[in-house]
């Protein structure tokens, strides 16, 4: 694991981690404290104290749908006031889990299904929701030499985890670094931890002993799921880079733009 990228407490909030650190294009040095990704902020409770990375932050992207805020509502204390962008990002699993749960009572844990909705997920997202994922590098590319950006989704792991990897890529990020970036999600949520507490809970709604390693989709993420995001763009496009240039509008003066404000030098 490269020294970059550093997860950071933050009371309230799942997932939050400065991208800083990494190495990319030309052997410059992605900026700390310039992009930041993390899950929703709905149950953020710090102040400048304890949070003080949070509020350096200027400018806000939210991938999640108009349901999911509204679950989840959108908010800041007193004293941060980001400009917010809504970048609704759809193809996440969220309905097909919220059947598994109407169902556990009756039937068998569908542990293969579960990871295969995700797989599902992941090669929708870029392909099908491209246009939210072009609405956020637009929002990258005309801010400010000053700014410090957060992106998120609700759980920051699957449409946050595609655009963190999507922009590294654009930024010259060696893949084996970007694979670790995205797989930091898992050292960040405790992944054996949390997947335990979900299976309790699971189990019990289901009168039955559900296994902890079968919930690790939806908490954790693993390659395949960034590899089948991968596959669906080479399919579709023929490559990320074409993907990224015709269809995300990143031209290379665009590209360069962007590796000016978040690559050192």
């Amino acid at each position: 694991m490269p020294a970059a990228s550093r997860i950071i407490p933050m009371p309230g909030v799942k997932n939050f981690r400065d991208m800083g650190g990494y190495i990319g294009a030309d052997g410059r040095t992605m900026r700390w404290g310039k992009l930041y990704r993390s899950g929703h902020w709905a149950e953020f409770t710090g102040n400048r104290e304890t949070a003080a990375p949070a509020y350096g932050i200027t400018t806000v992207v939210d991938f999640r749908s108009d349901a999911e805020k509204k679950r989840h509502p959108v908010g800041w204390p007193d004293g941060w006031a980001p400009t917010y962008h809504a970048t609704p990002i759809g193809g996440n699993a969220a309905a097909w889990v919220q059947e598994l749960y109407e169902r556990l009572s009756t039937s068998p844990f569908p542990a293969k299904e579960l990871r295969d909705q995700f797989i599902l997920a992941f090669e929708t997202i870029p392909v099908a929701n491209a246009d939210g994922l072009k609405r956020f590098f637009d929002i990258l590319v005309e801010g400010e030499t000053n700014d410090s950006v957060l992106f998120h989704c609700t759980a920051g792991k699957d449409r946050t985890g595609i655009a963190g990897a999507l922009l590294m890529r654009v930024l010259g990020v060696a893949e084996a670094d970007i694979t670790a970036d995205f797989l930091m999600t898992n050292d960040a949520v405790d992944l054996p931890a949390a997947s335990a507490v979900i299976a309790q809970r699971l189990s019990e709604k289901a009168g039955r002993t559900i296994n902890p390693a079968d919930v690790h989709p939806l908490v954790g993420v693993e390659p395949a799921f960034l590899d089948a995001a991968h596959k669906s763009i080479d399919k579709a496009f023929g490559s990320v880079d074409a993907y990224l240039v015709d269809r995300l509008g990143l031209t290379p003066d665009r590209q360069g733009r962007l590796r000016d404000l978040f690559l050192e030098g």
